[in-house]
């Protein structure tokens, strides 16, 4: 990573944690008073930020990031933010459909998730794996499909998680061949994951014109 971002990084990441501290030092009415301000501004630092903090990580040989890692900053910040967040409605749903191609990916956590899953899809394929491990590894993917099908189906992803080098499709690309048997234990959700994956509808996923 470039040095001059790693600054830019070091410095938003020390006003962001000062804000959250200051936030949390204050009497709960003033302190959620104090939040609403700012909040979007930091889940748009959130969005942007964490995900290099991530990339850094597993780079380093890291390991369950969002367990062992995971700044508490950013999850105060996720926390607020849900909070204050209220269900979309099916025009504000539209709308998202609509703007996708340009908006950031909203769970700040995508990429440890995706890095986990490529974990896993090695665990599969290690001949040192212990039964229980594969299984383990196995249930993990399953959870990861229905994770990312239903991030899609709310238009929540950034189309960029599927360009052609994004570590998403190399994940993809390598466990495609150990995709289970319809006779094995599946959510319908994973199914459906694997045939939006199966059948390229990714490639228009974000188009306006789609139905």
């Amino acid at each position: 990573m470039d040095v001059k971002i790693q600054w830019q990084m070091a410095d938003l990441t020390t006003y962001w944690e000062d804000m959250v501290a200051e936030a949390e030092r204050k009497p709960q009415k003033e302190g959620a008073s104090f939040r609403t301000g700012w909040l979007q501004a930091g889940t748009t630092y959130r969005r942007m930020v964490e995900p290099l903090d991530i990339a850094v990580f597993y780079k380093d040989g890291g390991r369950d990031y969002i367990n062992s890692k995971r700044s508490q900053h950013y999850k105060l910040l996720e926390q607020w933010y849900e909070e204050a967040a209220k269900p979309p409605t099916r025009e504000e749903l539209d709308s998202k459909k609509q703007k996708v191609s340009v908006l950031l990916t909203e769970d700040s956590c995508f990429w440890a998730h995706v890095e986990e899953a490529i974990l896993s899809c090695k665990s599969l394929t290690n001949a040192n794996s212990t039964p229980e491990l594969r299984e383990s590894s196995w249930n993990n993917l399953v959870k990861f499909g229905e994770y990312v099908m239903e991030q899609i189906e709310n238009y929540a992803v950034s189309p960029e998680i599927f360009l052609k080098d994004s570590c998403f499709m190399t994940w993809w690309g390598e466990y495609k061949a150990y995709i289970a048997s319809p006779s094995n234990p599946c959510s319908l959700r994973f199914i459906q994951f694997i045939d939006f994956m199966k059948t390229g509808r990714y490639g228009v996923y974000g188009r306006s014109e789609v139905p």
